[in-house]
């Protein structure tokens, strides 16, 4: 064959040839061989000597997880390099560990090296589940780090804070600040005065201070010039409002206040629009506060109620918040007298309304609430006042009117109050029509089954005893695969390599980026493994979202997934020194954190019992023991010692009763006592303990509508994990009786 046959051979081969297969695009996981076994290190409960055996990542997450933060320094380098894909996460943690090792002044100078080595892959602050708390972490220690240099004169550095003011959009104010008041002390350090100057005047327009300041005067003084003002000043010619602003000033110096109050509601109506009254907008309210005698009280508010509606909504709304409902009242009722016509009418009703309504003033609520559900019907506004309304009749032993007004509530078929709505109206409807109280209370058992009202109504259905829906398919078939594409495939590689590891916030984190699973069955199969990985939290939403959509799922085999029996030991261990059954410390995690170590709600509260901060430092300073906030509080040793004694404190000032404490513990002891204090039946129903709806009415008429879900959430907790295991559980006349052994401390 010729040399140009068999080149013609060779190109109409490869021509014709099938191309190489492509990497697919769309990879199926299969659940049960994917995630086989349990796949789970619990470095929380291990020892060192076993740690020290495990693979290097595992004992690096040990060595934070234990505070060996040297080990952990010394071992990052080796596992950063060696995980590329973990990369982001290892270098979270090598940062924690070179903080903490420099606060024991253990670090021997290793800080330019760790973040140099974090910085050569920049890739990591700009994609990645880690992305932005590693950028956070390391730009912080970053400027900690360069301004000690910079106080040496180290003038290497400054090609490393200008690679920060390159990214400035990922800086704040405060750091750029820093960045350029660094680069003016190295100007003037220079003796270069006018790039100084242009630096600090940099810094300055980002956040201003007295180092800035003292630069810049240094350097106009230097230069022979008068310091200018920024802002020229401007003097304003005393008006009628300057001089009420000045009296109001003297009385206040003088401690007059209904006097100063007085001239500042004059000032607020005649020059509504002034400088001086957008300074002292919240002046009256500033001095009502700051009163403490209660006739003085009530002077100042017939002078605060001088001020226009909308001002007096303002404050109405303010008082209301803080739970000053007698002072809320007053001047929420005066902003509606003032004006009917005011879009802010409804405001004004619903601030007035519940505030008659926490006070007792029962007349007073029902007649506000029904014109706030004529004035507005259909609103949210509308169907909390029908809803309040109907528990206010209940109480009164109006019990048709009651009915009435819930069914009125159901129809409208809202979510937030369909089960509540209910549940009062099977309890109306017992009071005077039995048959129909047993159909509706079938309905909701059937709609709610494993709410805390559709657990009471069954068992009450079943003379006391709980028992599980009977199963109609008891060999239900699950899914066990999906599909990931894109990012998706490496997310679910992380997520398995950092559980193994035991790495369990992280690879929660990773579960984030999971698609979207619309098979209940799948959600249940998925569950059960994640569950055995420690991955609770995702675990226990799987399996809600699951049951409330399939009724088939509705059994013991999949509810229990979401109900793990985790942390005995801890959990024993409090229970036998304060009394309080396991089951309820663990009711109460799951609804706090969901199991979720590192939990961190919007209201800053901490870990699995979510303890806030100052609770946290009062609880430990009481226990004598020594815990850093917020570390410490994400260390299950630590956070369920100091949360159930937290709980036993709860008890013991909220007379032993279980749902009081738990009301307590969610929306803090002093705002509780304030609306029980208001109510004598409240007051009565915690002091004389029982479980019958009257005794439990309360709950619903709670201010914080968070707290009512929060209390009924975890007295079904307990209900279920102490039916979990069984055939049926015979429910105690007082439902949490049970629960506490002995009187706690």
């Amino acid at each position: 064959m010729s040399g140009m046959s068999l080149l013609l051979k060779l190109l109409v081969t490869s021509a014709t040839a099938a191309p190489a297969a492509p990497a697919s695009v769309v990879r199926k996981i299969d659940i049960n061989r994917d995630l086989k076994g349990t796949g789970y290190v619990d470095l929380y409960d291990m020892d060192a000597k076993k740690i020290a055996k495990l693979p290097a990542l595992a004992q690096l997450k040990g060595h934070e997880i234990n505070g060996r933060w040297n080990e952990c320094l010394n071992l990052s380098p080796k596992v950063f390099a060696a995980q590329k894909e973990l990369k982001g996460w290892v270098g979270q943690v090598w940062l924690h560990c070179l903080d903490k090792a420099q606060q024991k002044k253990t670090s021997s100078g290793q800080e330019d090296r760790v973040l140099t080595a974090i910085a050569k892959s920049w890739d990591l602050f700009d994609e990645g589940p880690w992305s932005q708390d590693l950028w956070n972490m390391w730009v912080s220690q970053e400027l900690s780090y360069l301004d000690a240099q910079a106080k040496l004169k180290n003038r290497k550095i400054e090609s490393r804070i200008e690679k920060l003011l390159d990214n400035g959009s990922k800086l704040n104010r405060e750091q750029k600040s820093q960045c350029y008041q660094m680069l003016g002390d190295f100007a003037l350090n220079s003796n270069d005065y006018v790039q100084a100057q242009f630096l600090y005047e940099e810094a300055q327009s980002m956040k201003d201070s007295k180092y800035l300041t003292e630069k810049l005067e240094f350097l106009a003084k230097a230069r022979n010039q008068s310091a200018k003002a920024a802002v020229p000043v401007q003097v304003e010619a005393i008006g009628e409002d300057g001089k009420l602003e000045e009296r109001i000033r003297q009385s206040l110096k003088q401690n007059d206040l209904i006097p100063a109050l007085k001239d500042t509601i004059s000032l607020l109506n005649q020059f509504p629009g002034g400088r001086a009254a957008r300074r002292l907008k919240d002046k009256p309210l500033e001095i009502y506060n700051s009163i403490s005698d209660k006739m003085v009280a009530e002077k100042a508010l017939v002078e605060m109620s001088q001020a226009d509606a909308s001002r007096l909504l303002e404050w109405a709304q303010n008082l209301h918040r803080k739970g000053e409902w007698a002072s809320s009242l007053v001047l929420a009722q005066k902003a509606y007298d003032k004006n009917h016509q005011s879009s802010s009418i409804v405001s004004s009703l619903w601030v007035a309304s519940r505030s008659a309504h926490f006070l007792g003033e029962y007349d007073k609520a029902l007649d506000l609430y029904n014109k706030l559900i004529v004035m507005a019907n259909g609103s949210d506004e509308s169907s909390e006042a029908l809803f309040r309304s109907s528990l206010i009749y209940y109480r009164k032993q109006d019990f048709t009117t009651a009915a009435a007004l819930l069914e009125r509530l159901v129809q409208q078929g809202k979510d937030r109050y369909d089960l509540n709505a209910q549940y009062w109206l099977v309890r109306s409807l017992q009071q005077f029509s039995k048959d129909r109280a047993d159909k509706a209370s079938l309905a909701l058992i059937e709609k709610y089954p494993f709410s805390y009202y559709g657990l009471r109504l069954r068992a009450e259905n079943q003379n006391g005893k709980l028992t599980w829906p009977e199963v109609t398919d008891k060999n239900l078939a699950l899914a066990d695969s999906f599909y990931l594409a894109g990012t998706q495939k490496k997310s679910w590689d992380r997520f398995v390599a950092l559980s193994q590891a035991g790495w369990v916030s992280e690879a929660q984190a990773e579960l984030s980026d999971l698609p979207p699973m619309k098979d209940p069955t799948l959600k249940v199969a998925l569950a059960e493994k994640l569950s055995q990985r420690g991955q609770y939290f995702t675990a226990i939403r799987f399996v809600n979202d699951a049951l409330e959509n399939d009724p088939r799922l509705r059994q013991e085999k999949f509810l229990k997934i979401g109900y793990p029996e985790v942390f005995t030991s801890l959990y024993k261990k409090e229970s036998d020194r304060y009394g309080i059954d396991v089951i309820l410390l663990r009711s109460l995690t799951r609804q706090e954190s969901g199991f979720n170590m590192k939990a961190i709600s919007t209201s800053n509260a901490l870990g699995l019992m979510q303890m806030i901060p100052p609770t946290a430092q009062d609880t430990a300073k009481r226990l004598g023991m020594k815990v850093e906030v917020p570390e410490d509080m994400f260390r299950p040793e630590v956070n369920i010692p100091m949360g159930s004694f937290y709980v036993s404190q709860m008890l013991g000032q909220f007379s032993q009763s279980v749902p009081f404490a738990l009301a307590a513990y969610n929306a803090g002891p002093y705002r509780l006592k304030k609306w029980i204090e208001a109510r004598p039946e409240v007051s009565s129903a915690m002091t004389e303990p029982g479980s019958t709806p009257e005794a439990e009415i309360w709950v619903d008429e709670l201010p914080w509508n968070e707290t009512s879900f929060y209390v009924k959430a975890i007295l079904r907790n307990t209900l279920l994990y102490q039916t979990i295991g069984k055939e049926s559980y015979t429910v105690p006349p007082i439902i949490w009786q049970d629960l506490l052994t002995k009187k706690a401390k």
